[in-house]
């Protein structure tokens, strides 16, 4: 299946579904796999710049899923700096702000910095959302 996923993925020239397709695919791969194929779309976005709606939310979510793949197979901080940077060359947008706000979680996470991850957290728990990073903060408290 993994092998199925890249070579669609990689036939692709990078336009809006083939980011779609790998916003929702990216968890299916490990690290390595993953990592190449998200610094692609990044570099490809990066050089014809979209700012449609659909575009920039597959695009940022691209960059989310990623974080959250980078959370749960421990990858090294250099990993999740790539979408972490990405997300912040982005356009403010109320469109992909939600996006930035989860990104801004995993860098909390990513460099230990407990106060901003706590605010995040507390803001996610206040507007019913924090159901979506959950695990994230239950690895955190077992792990401590």
């Amino acid at each position: 299946m993994k092998r199925k996923i890249k070579s669609v993925i990689l036939d692709e020239d990078w336009n809006r579904p083939a980011y779609h397709y790998l916003s929702q695919a990216v968890v299916m791969l490990d690290i390595n796999e993953s990592f190449y194929l998200v610094k692609s779309a990044f570099t490809a976005y990066e050089k014809n710049k979209e700012n449609d709606t659909f575009t920039l939310q597959f695009v940022a979510l691209i960059a989310v899923n990623y974080l959250n793949c980078c959370y749960h197979q421990n990858a090294e901080k250099k990993y999740a700096q790539v979408a972490i940077e990405f997300l912040k060359t982005l356009p403010v947008d109320p469109v992909i702000g939600f996006y930035r706000i989860i990104g801004t979680y995993y860098e909390s996470v990513f460099s230990n910095n407990t106060k901003i991850r706590d605010m995040i957290i507390e803001i996610l728990k206040r507007i019913d959302y924090y159901s979506l990073i959950q695990d994230t903060v239950e690895d955190i408290k077992i792990n401590k």
